[in-house]
């Protein structure tokens, strides 16, 4: 899952969804990702999830799911914007969940939930909005005196509210959690607080991105050795610009290995100087190196089918990232 900078304050109260859906989504069956995911990965087919934030540059965004077809993605998740959202009241009006409650009755639906200057009361005012589904994150953004530390307290009362009538998805760090907090990764650390997470119930583990396909297949197998047993789904992050991969290899500490690296800042610093530039050149770049990864990692033999890919509301990318799966015959036969 992505983190994002906030956008300044909305006006969560004149909110108003765009959301464009398929003609052929007429309702939900079953509204708990977690009983599809596994039906998914008893058919070892690709799948995937995508992950929108509830505005684009500080306008609602509008997402047509059109776009998508003819695969459409297994659930939408929506990022939640802590700084902007934290004290927002009555909760539900937050902007994300409006976009969550929006979407819910024609695709299922997991709203992210950061502990960022979450306590008890707004836990409970979340849980009490009755979402099927949740990924529980700590969050980038950290509060000094934030009443919870650790996400597996989301974990914790959500299972004892819902038991297995909701999802909860919680992240997995494969080149380990503190890389970007300039400390060196500790992926023992990691996988113990993880273990603990799905011991408490956890469902599902969804990866930060990481562009190296061998560093998310030894993750997996680690994961494995430590345990854990539930399904994971690898994060894939549809990049279109420059600016935006800075932005997200700042906030999590992935990065391109150096030759793509340095391909990436030519095409920026070409692009900067010359706006003549195709634009969509650093998105093919990114749809390349897409699909390499989900090709390695089906290759692998791991028992990863699922991919989240975070949109960045780049939906052009996403598109173009599907296109080329398709055209490689990756959906429906491994």
């Amino acid at each position: 899952m992505a983190h994002f900078v906030d956008s300044p304050r909305q006006n969560f109260f004149s909110y108003v969804p765009c959301v464009t859906f398929a003609s052929k989504q007429h309702g939900v069956k079953e509204p708990r990702i977690g009983p599809l995911i596994e039906g998914r990965q008893l058919q070892q087919r690709l799948y995937y999830g995508i992950e929108v934030m509830p505005h684009t540059d500080g306008i609602p965004v509008c997402l047509n799911l059109n776009r998508l077809l003819p695969f459409m993605p297994l659930f939408v998740s929506i990022a939640w914007l802590a700084k902007s959202s934290w004290d927002v009241e009555p909760l539900g009006r937050v902007d994300s969940l409006q976009l969550a409650k929006h979407l819910a009755s024609k695709i299922p639906v997991m709203p992210h939930l950061t502990l960022y200057r979450l306590n008890d009361e707004r836990l409970d005012q979340f849980l009490d909005l009755n979402f099927s589904n949740v990924l529980a994150l700590r969050g980038s953004t950290i509060y000094e005196n934030q009443t919870y530390a650790y996400s597996k307290t989301i974990v914790e009362r959500a299972k004892e509210k819902f038991k297995d009538k909701a999802t909860v998805c919680v992240a997995g760090f494969p080149e380990g959690y503190n890389i970007a907090e300039g400390e060196p990764p500790d992926l023992k650390i990691h996988l113990h607080y993880l273990k603990e997470k799905v011991d408490a119930g956890a469902d599902c583990i969804i990866t930060q991105a990481c562009y190296r396909p061998e560093i998310i297949i030894d993750y997996v197998k680690k994961v494995r050795a430590a345990g854990i047993t539930v399904p994971i789904m690898v994060g894939i992050a549809a990049h279109e610009s420059f600016k935006k991969y800075k932005t997200i290899e700042k906030e999590q500490g992935a990065r391109l290995p150096p030759r793509l690296h340095e391909k990436l800042a030519k095409m920026g610093n070409k692009f900067e100087k010359d706006v003549r530039t195709d634009p969509h050149l650093i998105r093919n770049l990114f749809v390349r190196i897409n699909v390499n990864i989900i090709c390695q990692i089906l290759k692998a033999d791991i028992q990863v089918y699922g991919f989240q890919i975070f949109t960045l509301n780049n939906f052009g990318a996403t598109a173009g990232l599907l296109r080329e799966l398709r055209q490689q015959k990756l959906f429906g036969v491994l």
